[in-house]
């Protein structure tokens, strides 16, 4: 790659020259080349994956949903496993846009974008579990509130109604979120594009141009939506983790499971964005704009909540032998010398 698709340059002594906002402009805009065969030799490869995915879930509709596996009393299994991952990672983008941009820190501004598209991903495929889990997905709008002639309502008792509940509310302020960031970037490109590429820009750049008042309009929306997705942080992942806590099964049953939750999801999705980021600044050359400072501030974060979750291991441990719960006791011994130990 050429030195003017790397960016600013290290002068000597290691210093870093900061770059101008035409310097941002051009470079960012350089990733949007034409791919090449790797590329499409890697969506060949991810499409197999899917193809496989939806070959196996119709299988799953013709046969039951006892050809996953799922029959008394593994109800969820694999499918409430997979759902919590990918909600968990989706949790940093929200993190990293929303809570630090309230902090002002300012070093979340070279990844906080592709932090919010995996936020956006992450919790549209997360939605997808609850739908299959349900075995006849197109009877999915079941779950919904809405007047009918069956005289059917949703049971608000069922974890399985939370779980909606909370990917809805969470994908629609991110969603928001997303966009309303993206109106400048998307400017940017409606101004270096031609043909209908411009047309289509333009369109989504909703007239920006750039004026004071239109940037001042931008950060009371941009700090609005940020207060909003805050709370959504701690809320979603601890509605998801009462779908465990709610059961009266021994070693679920506790306040511990939410911010357990928390902190794990936070946890896991600053280590997927740094599995995104660092592919990312290589490929693409990036070198100038996501610096070791980023992804350090980063390891510390996951430092920090890897400890806290170390906490909560050990408060797990504690809790089920201080409570003298001869159920709670077997579980815990179970799950340490057992079959899947």
């Amino acid at each position: 790659m050429s030195d003017q698709a790397r960016g600013p340059q290290p002068i000597a002594g290691g210093a870093h020259v900061e770059p101008t906002f035409a310097d941002v402009n051009r470079d960012v805009l350089a990733t949007l080349r034409p791919p090449g065969n790797v590329y499409f030799a890697w969506m060949s490869v991810v499409g197999l994956i899917l193809t496989c995915g939806i070959l196996a879930w119709t299988y799953q509709v013709f046969y039951g949903m006892g050809a996953a596996g799922k029959r008394t009393p593994q109800m969820w299994a694999m499918y409430i496993t997979t759902f919590v991952f990918w909600i968990g990672i989706g949790h940093a983008g929200t993190l990293i846009s929303a809570v630090l941009y309230l902090f002002r820190a300012r070093w979340r501004t070279s990844i906080y974008r592709a932090a919010e598209a995996m936020t956006i991903f992450a919790v549209l495929t997360a939605g997808l579990f609850p739908l299959i889990h349900a075995g006849r997905m197109w009877f999915a709008y079941f779950l919904l509130p809405y007047p009918n002639q069956r005289d059917l309502w949703p049971n608000f008792k069922s974890p399985l109604v939370w779980d909606v509940f909370a990917i809805s509310t969470y994908l629609s302020i991110s969603t928001v979120f997303f966009i309303v960031g993206l109106v400048p970037d998307i400017a940017a490109l409606r101004d270096a594009s031609t043909g209908w590429r411009r047309r289509v820009y333009g369109m989504l750049a909703l007239g920006w141009e750039g004026s004071d008042r239109q940037w001042r309009h931008y950060r009371r929306a941009y700090g609005l939506f940020a207060a909003l997705a805050t709370p959504l942080v701690l809320s979603v992942h601890s509605v998801v983790s009462w779908d465990f806590a709610m059961a009266l099964v021994p070693g679920w049953h506790s306040t511990l499971f939410a911010p357990f939750f928390v902190d794990g999801a936070i946890f896991s999705g600053f280590a997927m964005v740094l599995v995104l980021v660092l592919p990312m600044r290589h490929f693409f050359g990036l070198h100038a704009y996501i610096r070791d400072r980023h992804l350090d501030a980063m390891a510390k974060l996951i430092l920090v909540t890897g400890l806290v979750l170390t906490y909560f291991y050990i408060c797990e441990l504690f809790i089920a032998w201080y409570s003298g719960d001869h159920f709670e006791k077997a579980s815990l011994f179970w799950r340490l010398t057992g079959t899947y130990s």
